[in-house]
């Protein structure tokens, strides 16, 4: 047909293009290698896909076992191969890659079919055609996003997973890895979240409703169907398409396929539950979280599966939440206030027990926590380190001091505390029991300011403290848990436990971190100064401000007003426990006037600890002060009664003013009951009687004395130089009982409580 020449020529022509073509080849099979090697550089190396370990997140819990809080960015309980139902680990195989078992990383005839239905859809990223080894390689070690480079890593990775791992711990790290929708990162999490059960009891139907999600795993979500669409037809639908790939694939029959696929969809929550973060005792939770960030920094916390044990009883916990609850349910519109706090720890050991920052919800929109982040005015709480100063000086409980306060000058005003009782004299016990202002001033400026503050600072406040006589009162702010604890020195015989929120710290492998022990320090303090404020702080109890808190067994404490009612407050003590609660408004507006530490804040202590007491948990507590017994150990002590008669208190009047016993020319007297032995046993030294004022007869009344004591006579006493007609006989009284004279009492106008 062509001449010599032109077939020549022809020929000649087709080998340059075979050459050109051979040499375009080999520079794009050049290129396309260069470009894997480059590509291969910026892969892990391969001892780090070894050694592979899912994320995990930290675990807090309370000492008694209770889950409080699971901290990852990715909610996922990783379980063994063994624990997934098999049907389940077909479902996902069959619907995402079905030659599994038959490849070395990647499907080239997937990634063909895929290839050809993104050319027809006139999209190239639309299917990626990737194996479950691919999407594992992806999930951990790259992004999502659809790019040819990120393609070709994928497959590399792919390639050198299936070097370096089984089938079937790529499967099993798969199942655990993938996002299932509605926050869960595995199967275990996903069964969870849906069904509400381990991933071993579930059914056919719901493993392969869980199969169905990872594609894409939010739209097909039945929880955001349900929430967008008010309907689950999607998520059914994959489901269906689920089970019939199972039946094409031979590991359902057809029978099992149609049964299956008419099963309706059963949920077990209305909407998408919350598997992770804050779980319970929420501001305590975030109290933890804080230490382990600064401690630990926040990879650690969120990726490396630290199980974390705290100091905090669950049981005490939601007895707490519910005490300050339904306090602010009960009181809060009527004395108007919005926040209650509170602390309980052990003063034997620090461990804090219970912690109420907040009793607004929902707590995201409530997180601060006024238990260890709001610095409150304590107001009349304060004078538990006015009186312990004063007793570490020396001073006596049945002291007197004067309720008068002359204008102290502050800067260009002059300032003088309000509630300063009748402008006498008082005790210092009836002075602490009944919160007289000037009393506490008068001591403050007695004992010194400054040691007043370097007393509470000793104790356990950190907060900062100005050497000021207004402070007598209150007037610096400190926080609910700093008071807890500095209250708890009391009861732990002069010893100040540092706080301790955390027991110990493990990694997931078990190395342990941190493992804490109580961390106490002696602050040597006198024994008559432990002994006094027991007794004033049970005062306080018995027939002071803090009455409403008696229902609780030997308990003592201070209740705590601020000036307009701003802050409320009562601290206090049990042998086991010291608990403070404050109530108020975060904004500083006033609640109602009138509204008192022993009216709203004693209420919700002794409900709360009327319960947490018989909750916390037994041990042998350390050598206890004189008169703090618990009352076991009070009953157990106590002497075998010899008289029907006999009683474990007794009845003595005593002057108002002094709490000593009461002289005839006392002005005002009260009837009081004391424990047997804690009775004072002097006359009241700020008293004479006096010589023109008629004698009044008295009348005699009977108190048995079990113990037989000798009663102290009272020095005026006697015929004297008075002019009354002599005292009628004395009726006969049965031996050991004690005379107690009771005359007519005056009447008494006191606040119930105090405020600066």
């Amino acid at each position: 047909m062509f001449s010599r020449t032109v077939r020549r020529r022809l020929k000649k022509f087709l080998l340059w293009v075979e050459v050109v073509a051979i040499v375009m080849l080999g520079a794009a099979v050049g290129i396309v290698a260069g470009a894997f090697y480059q590509m291969s550089k910026t892969l892990p190396p391969e001892q780090v896909i070894a050694t592979f370990q899912p994320r995990r997140g930290t675990e807090i819990y309370s000492e008694d076992g209770a889950l409080l809080a699971k901290l990852t960015a990715e909610y996922r309980e990783p379980v063994k191969l063994a624990r997934i139902p098999r049907y389940l680990q077909d479902a996902v195989i069959a619907i995402e890659d079905a030659r599994f078992y038959h490849h070395g990383g990647f499907d080239i005839k997937g990634l063909f079919r895929a290839l050809f239905q993104n050319i027809r859809g006139g999209d190239l990223t639309h299917q990626g055609g990737s194996t479950i080894t691919q999407q594992l390689a992806r999930n951990i070690y790259l992004t999502q996003q659809k790019t040819v480079a990120r393609k070709i890593k994928e497959i590399l990775l792919a390639v050198q997973i299936e070097r370096k791992w089984t089938k079937a711990q790529i499967l099993e790290t798969y199942l655990n890895q993938v996002y299932f929708g509605s926050g869960a990162y595995g199967v275990q999490a996903a069964s969870r979240v849906y069904f509400n059960k381990d991933v071993k009891n579930l059914t056919l139907t719901e493993a392969a409703t869980l199969a169905g999600l990872p594609q894409r795993p939010t739209e097909l979500s039945p929880y955001y169907n349900l929430e967008h669409f008010g309907n689950t037809e999607r998520t059914v639908q994959r489901r269906n398409l689920v089970l019939q790939r199972m039946a094409d694939l031979g590991k359902i029959t057809p029978e099992q396929a149609k049964k299956a696929a008419k099963e309706p969809l059963h949920l077990a929550y209305q909407r998408s539950p919350q598997m992770g973060g804050y779980l319970r005792a929420k501001h305590f939770s975030d109290y933890i979280v804080n230490y382990l960030r600064d401690k630990y920094g926040e990879d650690e916390v969120f990726k490396g599966g630290l199980k974390v044990v705290t100091t905090l009883n669950y049981a005490m916990q939601k007895q707490a939440e519910q005490a300050t609850r339904a306090g602010y349910l009960r009181y809060g519109k009527g004395y108007r206030f919005s926040e209650v706090a509170l602390v309980c720890l052990d003063p034997h050991t620090g461990y804090i027990r219970a912690m109420v920052g907040s009793v607004r919800e929902p707590y995201k929109d409530h997180q601060f926590n006024c238990a260890v982040q709001a610095v409150r005015q304590p107001g009349s709480a304060f004078k538990f380190f006015v009186y312990a100063t004063a007793l570490e000086k020396g001073w006596s409980i049945y002291r007197p001091i004067s309720s008068y306060v002359r204008p102290i000058r502050d800067g260009n005003k002059w300032w003088t505390p309000s509630n300063m009782g009748h402008g006498g004299t008082y005790s210092v016990l009836s002075a602490f029991a009944s919160s007289i202002n000037g009393c506490a001033v008068n001591t403050a400026l007695q004992v010194g300011v400054r040691n007043v503050v370097d007393t509470a600072q000793h104790f356990g406040i950190h907060s900062p403290l100005h050497a000021y006589p207004s402070i007598a009162l209150g007037s610096c702010g400190v926080t609910v848990l700093e008071m807890a604890n500095a209250f708890g020195v009391i009861p732990a015989g002069g010893k100040r436990a540092e706080p301790l929120a955390v027991l110990s710290v493990k990694r997931a492998d078990g190395t342990v971190l941190e493992q804490n022990k109580p961390r106490l320090e002696d602050l040597n303090l006198a024994s008559r100064t432990i002994d006094g404020m027991i007794k004033l702080t049970r005062a306080v109890v018995t027939s002071g401000t803090g009455r409403r808190t008696a229902v609780v067994p030997n308990a003592h404490g201070k209740t705590g007003t601020t000036n307009d009612s701003t802050d409320v407050w009562f601290v206090g003590f049990t042998p086991e426990l010291a608990t403070a609660v404050w109530v108020g408004n975060r904004d500083n507006k006033p609640m109602l006037q009138g509204t008192y530490g022993g009216t709203v804040a004693a209420p919700i202590w002794a409900d709360f600890m009327a319960a947490a007491v018989k909750l916390n948990p037994k041990r042998n507590l350390p050598d206890l002060p004189k008169g703090l017994q618990r009352e076991a150990d009070r009953r157990e002590e106590r002497s075998p009664r010899t008289e029907g008669n006999a009683r474990e208190t007794v009845r003595v009047t005593v002057c108002v003013e002094s709490q000593d016993l009461a002289r005839r020319a006392c002005p005002t007297r009260e009837v009081k009951e004391f424990l047997n032995g804690q009775q004072p046993t002097t006359y009241c030294t700020l008293h004479r009687r006096p010589r023109s004022r008629p004698r009044i007869r008295p009348r005699v009344e009977e108190t048995p004395n079990p113990d037989n004591t000798d009663v102290p006579q009272d020095p005026d006493s006697g015929s004297g130089a008075d002019e009354s007609p002599p005292p009628r006989r004395r009726p006969a009284l049965h031996p050991g009982a004690i005379r107690i004279f009771v005359l007519p009492e005056r009447e008494r106008r006191f606040s119930e409580d105090d405020y600066n």
